[in-house]
């Protein structure tokens, strides 16, 4: 049995865009040709590719594993086509890499940058997110590598410890900042949470304050508005900021994670011994 190309076309679009209306419109079909052709390759598979929910599609975990084939073989003819034009010793490709903002910027892209510059015809996607919505990225192909900030244990994905991020409690060197108040990212930050709770003694009460984003929480506190449990590496070369020590160490493992698959593009694996290699420097402090 072979899937067909044509109803591989229509999935990925779809999977793209969870939208069949955009898909078809990308495609230059007519919505009905789009559907007929997605439940042409649903029935030649004998599965369910996507649910159908009131905000829109939702990949089914057949459809998610068929992504991640149509999304392998797209990288593996790219790398081909590429090496049979004469580019053999050459890297050129696109790989899509997500984290949360801190290490996205702190880490991974400084780890990175030497090796885009010596290989022009690479393309990494940095996209940032949410914590909490990374392993849906990884799961739905969005993206082919993402770093979070603990393990996921999941059959069938890889994990590689980049390095640890240590947490520290931090405030305003110019200002008396609220001892009480703490500044976090949003409602999903749970590190203020789960520091104090790693603590032999807890604080007790304590405001929080929302900031938007890791940058956001420095200046903030650099402005005196509050403290904050902030990873050390991001805040060792600030005058602006000090820290008030008497707290125990509280460590996370910055973590890469992939699917485990037959083969990986040459690309891939020089991406990741590039970050093995690179990343734990942007982290030591």
């Amino acid at each position: 049995m072979k899937i067909s190309s044509l109803g591989l076309q229509a999935f990925t679009q779809t999977a793209a865009t969870l939208n069949v209306t955009q898909a078809a419109k990308d495609l230059g079909l007519t919505q009905s040709a789009l559907s007929q052709r997605l439940s042409l390759l649903e029935s030649e598979l004998e599965v369910t590719l996507f649910i159908r929910e009131p905000r829109g599609l939702k990949l089914t975990e057949a459809g998610q594993r068929l992504l991640r084939f149509a999304t392998l073989n797209q990288k593996i003819e790219e790398e081909l086509l590429f090496e049979l034009k004469g580019h053999s010793q050459e890297l050129a490709g696109t790989i899509r890499l997500g984290g949360y903002s801190s290490v996205l910027r702190s880490v991974i892209v400084p780890a990175l940058a030497p090796f885009l510059r010596k290989n022009p015809k690479v393309h990494i996607d940095f996209q940032s997110y949410e914590m909490f919505e990374l392993p849906e990225v990884l799961k739905t192909a969005r993206a082919e590598l993402i770093v979070t900030d603990y393990k996921m244990n999941k059959q069938n994905i890889r994990e590689e410890v980049l390095g640890f991020e240590e947490f520290v409690v931090v405030e305003s060197t110019k200002y008396d900042s609220p001892k009480d108040l703490y500044l976090d990212h949003g409602p999903e930050d749970n590190a203020t949470e789960e520091f104090f709770r790693a603590q032999s003694k807890s604080p007790g009460f304590y405001r929080r304050s929302f900031m938007g984003d890791v940058y956001g929480i420095i200046d903030g506190v650099e402005a005196g508005l509050g403290r904050a449990v902030m990873s050390h590496h991001l805040v060792t070369a600030s005058n602006k900021i000090k820290q008030v020590k008497g707290y125990a160490s509280y460590k996370r493992p910055v973590t890469l994670h992939y699917f485990e698959q037959p083969f990986y593009s040459r690309l891939m694996m020089r991406v990741l011994e590039e970050l093995k290699a690179k990343a734990p420097d942007y982290l030591k402090i």
